[in-house]
C-alpha cells in the first residue's frame, strides 16, 4: 500500500521549506520531496575547492524587527534565534554612471535622507517625498491598493524630475528586484527597499544554507519527512478534481506513489502544471497566463588571496554603474548587455567586510548582474565554456579598473549564468524572482485546482522575504481551510 500523507510539498526552496515546517509543526503528516541532493534551492551555500560560494543571500531586511514581513513567520517557527543575523553597515555604495564619485547609501532611513540630500540638494524635496511614501508603503504593504499601483520610473520622474543621479542612487540595486524601472511595480519596490531602510539589512552568519538546514530540522523534528533526489512525475487527481496520488522517482528508478489530498508546489507553476492531467494543467496555466517570468541574473564568485580592504574594497555592498548607463531608464538595457559584449551594472558583495562566517583566504566576493537565457543562446558546450571564461575576464577587469590590484589577487573564480539558474532551480527562462513584479500584479497561494497551493516566489514575490511570506501564506490557507471544515 502507498504511504499516505496529509500534505506533500514539491521543492525545498525557502517557500517550500517554510510551508512544510509550519504544516508539520501544526500536526500535519508532511512529506517534502526535492530533486537535488540538498535542501534550499537558491538559498544554498557550498564550496568549490576552498572557495565558499553563497548561492543567493547578499542582504535581506532584518527579520528581528517586528515590522519586517518575515518576523511573524520566523517567530512562529522559533528561527529568529536559531541563526545569527549580522547587520550590514550600509545598504550599498554606488559609483559610476550618472552618480559618478562613490556615494554611500546608509542602512537606515534618517541616514539615507541626509546622505542623498547632501549629494543632490536640487532634488532634496523630491527625495524626502519619495522616502516618506516608501516608508508608508513598507509599514503597511497589504493596504496599498493594486489598482493605484504604477511603475517605479513614473514615481521617480514625478518626484525627482531629471535628476538621473538621484534616481540611480535610490535604486542602484534594481537588479535585486527586476530588470526595468519602467515596468517595476512601485509598491513592490517601495515595500522591499523601504523595509531595508526601516529595519536595516542583514546577512546570516555562515550563509543561507544555515537557514535552509534549520527549516529542514524543524520539519523532521515535528515528524515530517524530507526526501532528496526525488523528481516529480505526476499528480493524479480524483473524481472531485483534488490530488489523490503523487508519483515521483529517485534517480530515475521505479516510480514511487504516495497518497495525499493536499499538494504544495514550491516549483514554478509551469513545472507543476506539466505533472497534472490535461484539463487541470490548462486551468493552472490559464490562471497565470498574464504573468511574465522575472528577470534572470549571472552570479560570479571570486576568491581573493588578499583581504579586499588592501586595494580599497571596504564596503560590504558596492554597485558599479557602467559608462553606457546615462539615465535611470538605461537600466533596462542591462538584460541584454552581455549579448552586446558589455557588462550591466555590477553588484558586488564583500563578505569580508562583516563577520559573515564565510572565511578566507580565499576571501569570497560575489558579483551579480542582469542576464537572460538569450545571452547564451546557440552555444554548444565548448563555445559556452569559452564565453563564460570571457565574461569572467570582463567582470574581473571591470572591478580591477575601479579597485586596482583586484585582478592580481584572484585565485579562484566561478560563474553561474542564466542557464545555470534555469537548470538548477528548474526555473523557466532562468527566472530567479518568480513572476515579474509589474504594477498591479498580485500573487497568491490558492490555485484553480482544489487542494493545490503555491508556496514560492511565484506566490509571495521574489527574494528571501517573498519566498518565506509565500510559504507561510500556503500553510495558513491550508490550516485555515481545515479549521473551517472542522467548524462546519
Amino acid at each position: 500500500m502507498p504511504e499516505r500523507y496529509d500534505v506533500v510539498v514539491i521543492g525545498s526552496g525557502l517557500g517550500g521549506l517554510t510551508a512544510a515546517a509550519l504544516l508539520a509543526q501544526a500536526g500535519k503528516r508532511t512529506l517534502l520531496i526535492e530533486r537535488n541532493t540538498s535542501v534550499g534551492g537558491a538559498a544554498s551555500t557550498y564550496k568549490i575547492g576552498d572557495l565558499v560560494v553563497e548561492g543567493a543571500l547578499h542582504q535581506t531586511s532584518d527579520p528581528r524587527d517586528p515590522r519586517d514581513p518575515k518576523h511573524a513567520t520566523l517567530s512562529r517557527l522559533g528561527i529568529l534565534d536559531a541563526v545569527e543575523w549580522i547587520p550590514t553597515p550600509a545598504l550599498y555604495e554606488v559609483r559610476g554612471g550618472p552618480v559618478g564619485a562613490p556615494l554611500c547609501v546608509p542602512a537606515r532611513l534618517d541616514g539615507v535622507r541626509t546622505a542623498l540630500a547632501a549629494r543632490f540638494p536640487q532634488a532634496k524635496a523630491g527625495i524626502a517625498s519619495v522616502l516618506d511614501t516608501m516608508t508608508a508603503i513598507a509599514a503597511a504593504p497589504d493596504r496599498a491598493p493594486a489598482a493605484h499601483d504604477t511603475s517605479l520610473a513614473k514615481v521617480f520622474a514625478q518626484h525627482l524630475g531629471d535628476c538621473e543621479a538621484a534616481k540611480c542612487a535610490l535604486a542602484a540595486n534594481l537588479a535585486c528586484y527586476h530588470d526595468d524601472p519602467g515596468t517595476l511595480s512601485w509598491q513592490f519596490f517601495a515595500a522591499a527597499q523601504g523595509a531595508c531602510f526601516a529595519n536595516g539589512p542583514c546577512f546570516i552568519n555562515g550563509g543561507s544554507q544555515r537557514l535552509s538546514n534549520t527549516l529542514r530540522r524543524i520539519i523532521q523534528k515535528a515528524g515530517g519527512k524530507v526526501a532528496l533526489r526525488r523528481a516529480l512525475q505526476a499528480i493524479k487527481l480524483g473524481d472531485d478534481g483534488r490530488p489523490r496520488v503523487i508519483v515521483h522517482t529517485r534517480d530515475g528508478e521505479d516510480a514511487i506513489e504516495v497518497e495525499t489530498e493536499i499538494v504544495v508546489g514550491n516549483a514554478a507553476p509551469a513545472v507543476i502544471a506539466q505533472a497534472l492531467p490535461a484539463p487541470a494543467r490548462e486551468r493552472l496555466l490559464a490562471a497565470v497566463a498574464d504573468r511574465k517570468p522575472s528577470t534572470s541574473v549571472f552570479s560570479a564568485t571570486i576568491g581573493l588571496s588578499r583581504a579586499p580592504a588592501e586595494f580599497g574594497l571596504t564596503s560590504y555592498a558596492t554597485v558599479i554603474l557602467p559608462d553606457w548607463l546615462k539615465t535611470f531608464g538605461d537600466y533596462a538595457r542591462g538584460r541584454d548587455a552581455l549579448a552586446r559584449d558589455v557588462l550591466p551594472a555590477l553588484s558586488m558583495i564583500n563578505y569580508s567586510a562583516i563577520d559573515s562566517g564565510l572565511g578566507g583566504p580565499p576571501y569570497p566576493i560575489a558579483i551579480t548582474g542582469l542576464d537572460r537565457l538569450e545571452n547564451w543562446a546557440g552555444l554548444d558546450r565548448e563555445r559556452f565554456i569559452v564565453r563564460r571564461t570571457q565574461v569572467l575576464d570582463w567582470i574581473i577587469a571591470a572591478v580591477d579598473k575601479t579597485f586596482p590590484g583586484f585582478a592580481d589577487a584572484v585565485v579562484a573564480r566561478s560563474l553561474n549564468t542564466a542557464t545555470s539558474m534555469s537548470s538548477y532551480l528548474n526555473a523557466p527562462q532562468g527566472a530567479v524572482y518568480g513572476f515579474a513584479p509589474t504594477p498591479g500584479a498580485r500573487g497568491g497561494a490558492v490555485t484553480p485546482i482544489p487542494g493545490l497551493y503555491l508556496a514560492s516566489a511565484y506566490s509571495g514575490g521574489g527574494g528571501f522575504t517573498g519566498a518565506i511570506v509565500g510559504g507561510a501564506a500556503a500553510a495558513d490557507a491550508i490550516l485555515n481551510g481545515a479549521a473551517r471544515a472542522s467548524a462546519s
